[in-house]
Parts: structure tokens; C-alpha cells; sequence
């Protein structure tokens, strides 16, 4: 973890100050005025590092054998950056990509690191009168699906936090809010006790950019939350100045982003589930409610709290046994070749296999009548508290609700 950000303090960190002075400037313009949160300006911080080491190697203001993560960020003026050129950056973009390996989602967010940077001294605080990064697009990003667990998957791991943890009561109630409400980790980390209000069964969450945002709670949260209250305010030594919801079971302090990350690949671990992380039990929430809760892309934007009907499009992918559906439903689906047609092009008897009309009597050879059957249930049940107590008919059931 950096040595700038607090966790359980995470509008609070050391100054910015080991970079040029410009930068120094940009990142606290970036939280005072322009609102951004402490982890949004400290990953700028750092990108705009690495690009100070990057041109002090490029320029030769240091030895060419120099480690690059040795290189000394500081000591770089505005003339500096005004002697910046778009060759420059488009020789930085090729050393992210083929010497650090950066994804192209990688590469884009220090691009825009830069775009910032310049607007800054451009059109901020004119410093500068030209932004060698105005025409430089970012890589064309590639089309992922995200990835989520199934509803079996989620039932899965909601067992696991009751039977491998050692503080069942909190993680069972981490895991719920994360599948029922796709809240974000810092969110769900950050949450205060007067942010819960049972009684009109809502939480206040504050997202990216300082961005409130009120969470309605289903049966399962609430009874999630009802069950791990009545625990955590009857701990032992826990002190009754402490407001955060989620607390550590030895300091009884608000537990860190780290600390969850390390519970729910724990448990994850334990239910069998592989190549999933923390984050990803957001996309599973967003993902099932589209599919089985009927909530339209609007509604799931608000929810999630994006800023942007764009971000939540990629909920909107098709499932395999949608697009199996679809395809049964085309109405050519059903058109089959003449009798002759058939007949000259069949040639199943001369390899030894039997056709559907030399078939056996009584057996059925026949092609499926209809679409795959559609998930069936409601977003807004959530999960039950009593796993132990399903049935398997009752865990079918389940399934479908997030």
C-alpha cells in the first residue's frame, strides 16, 4: 500500500510532495477545487512520476544504466514542460506498452493523467500556452465482458463466509451488501453507523467524486445487517466513539480495503471459485439484476452510481442461453430442405448412421420445439440468511436473486 494514503483514513495522506513542483500543485488543485478523491489524485500523482522518470531518462539527465524506479521525479520546471512535444508522449504510450506491459485500460488512464496535467497549465493557471497532449487519443479499448459469478456461485460463497470465517456474522454481511446493492469496496469500507437507516431500509453512500447516493435494502440485506449489528455493539473493549459499520475483530477499529479484499479471497478460495476478485461481486450484482430483476439500464445506472449511461452499458451483455433463444426464435429456423434436396445431399446411411426417417419405431429423433427456458424470479428478494436451512428446491429458487 502507499505511503501517502491511510485506509481507514482515506480522505487523509502525507503531502504530495516527491515530484516537480507543478505536479505537486496539479494533484492538491485536483482535490480541493476540482473535488477528486484522495485515491483519484494519488493515482494521478503517480502516473505524472512515472512520466518525470520517463523524460529525465529520454532527455539524458540521467545515467542511461539508471533503474528506472530510482530515477529522482523531482527537479523538473514549467519550461520543462513546455519543451514537451507530441513525440514525446507517443514514445512514452510505446514505452508503457512494450516495456511495462500496461494493458490498453492502463495506458488510457495515464494518458488522461497528462491530458489533465496540461489543461491544468494551460487553462487553469496559464503557465503554458500549448497542450502537447490535445490531439492524442487514448488506445482503442478492447470489448470485455465483465465477469461475474453465477447466482449458484454467489449461494456458494455466501456459505463459505458462514463456515470458513472466523467473524461469520461481518463477512456473511459484507458479501451480501456487495451481491445485493453492487456497491464499490472503498463504499462499503467508508460506510458510518448514522449512514444506516433499517427502519426506512436504505444506506447513504458516498461514491467516486464525493457523490451521495441512497441504497434501498432488501429482506436479505437487512437481516444481514440486523444479525451483524447486534455482534459488532456488543463486542467487548469496542469503543462507543467508533462509527464505522465495518470494524476488525482484534483492533475493533474500521477495517481497511485490504482487509476485505484478503476475507473475500478467502472465502472464495474455500467455495472453490477461482479468477475472481473483490471488484467483481459488483459486476455479479449488476449483472443479475439487469438479467433476472427486470431493471432497466436508467435505473441500474443510478444504482450503481455511475456518471455516465455509458459505464453501465456493459451490463447489458446477452447470456449464452439468450442467444441460443434467439436463434431458435428466427422464423427460417424451422425451414427444412425439400424431400429430394434432402435425399441427394443425405449420405448418413452410406456412413452406417440412421436418419430420422429410417429412425426405429418410437424413437424420437425429433429437433427441440422451443427457446431455452428464461431465468425466473425477482431481484428485489435477495438472498435468505439461513443457507444451512434450504432446500435443494428452495436453493434453485435462490439462485436467481441478488
Amino acid at each position: 500500500m502507499s505511503i501517502y494514503l491511510d485506509e481507514r483514513n482515506p480522505g487523509k495522506h502525507a503531502p504530495f510532495e516527491d515530484a516537480a513542483p507543478d505536479i505537486v500543485e496539479y494533484v492538491r488543485y485536483l482535490e480541493v477545487i476540482a473535488g477528486k478523491s484522495a485515491n483519484t489524485a494519488f493515482n494521478y500523482y503517480c502516473d505524472l512520476r512515472s512520466f518525470s522518470r520517463f523524460m529525465k531518462r529520454r532527455r539524458g539527465l540521467v545515467p542511461t544504466d539508471a533503474e528506472f524506479k530510482e530515477i529522482d521525479p523531482k527537479g523538473l520546471d514549467t519550461a520543462f514542460w513546455g519543451s514537451i512535444t507530441k513525440e514525446d508522449i507517443y514514445e512514452y504510450l510505446y514505452f508503457l506498452n512494450r516495456e511495462c506491459g500496461n494493458k490498453k485500460s492502463s495506458t488510457a488512464r495515464r494518458l488522461a493523467s497528462l491530458h489533465g496535467f496540461y489543461d491544468y497549465l494551460v487553462n487553469q493557471v496559464n503557465r503554458l500556452t500549448e497542450d502537447p497532449t490535445a490531439a492524442i487519443r487514448p488506445p482503442k479499448q478492447d470489448k470485455v465482458l465483465p465477469k461475474y459469478l453465477t447466482a449458484e456461485q454467489s449461494i456458494s460463497l455466501l456459505e463459505s463466509t458462514q463456515t470458513q470465517s472466523d467473524f461469520p456474522e461481518r463477512d456473511y454481511c459484507m458479501v451480501v451488501l456487495f451481491l445485493n446493492c453492487g456497491m464499490r469496496l472503498a463504499e462499503l469500507v467508508g460506510m458510518d453507523l448514522g449512514d444506516i437507516d433499517l427502519e426506512q431500509r436504505q444506506i447513504r453512500l458516498f461514491g467516486k467524486g464525493h457523490k451521495e447516493r441512497m441504497v434501498y435494502l432488501n429482506d436479505a440485506c437487512v437481516e444481514a445487517l440486523q444479525l451483524y449489528l447486534h455482534k459488532r455493539n456488543t463486542m467487548e473493549g469496542l469503543s462507543p466513539k467508533e462509527k464505522a459499520v465495518f470494524i476488525t475483530r482484534m483492533r475493533k477499529e474500521r477495517i481497511s480495503n485490504r482487509r476485505v479484499e484478503q476475507l473475500i479471497s478467502g472465502a472464495m478460495k474455500a467455495a472453490g471459485l477461482k479468477g475472481f476478485s473483490t471488484h467483481k461481486l459488483r459486476h455479479t450484482a449488476a449483472t443479475l439484476m439487469y438479467q433476472t430483476g427486470n431493471v432497466d439500464i436508467l435505473t441500474l445506472k443510478q444504482l450503481l452510481g455511475h456518471s455516465s449511461v455509458g459505464t453501465t452499458q456493459i451490463y447489458t451483455h446477452l447470456q449464452e442461453f439468450q442467444v441460443r433463444s434467439a436463434i431458435e426464435e428466427n422464423p427460417l429456423g424451422k425451414v427444412l430442405p425439400i424431400k429430394a434436396t434432402k435425399a441427394s445431399l443425405d449420405t448418413t446411411e452410406a456412413a452406417g448412421e440412421t436418419s430420422a426417417e429410417n429412425a426405429p419405431a418410437g424413437e424420437d429423433n425429433s429437433e427441440p420445439s422451443g427457446p431455452m427456458a428464461a431465468f425466473e424470479g425477482a431481484a428485489q428478494d435477495g438472498f435468505r440468511a439461513d443457507i444451512s436451512a434450504m432446500s435443494a428446491e428452495e436453493t434453485d429458487d435462490s439462485s436467481n436473486d441478488t
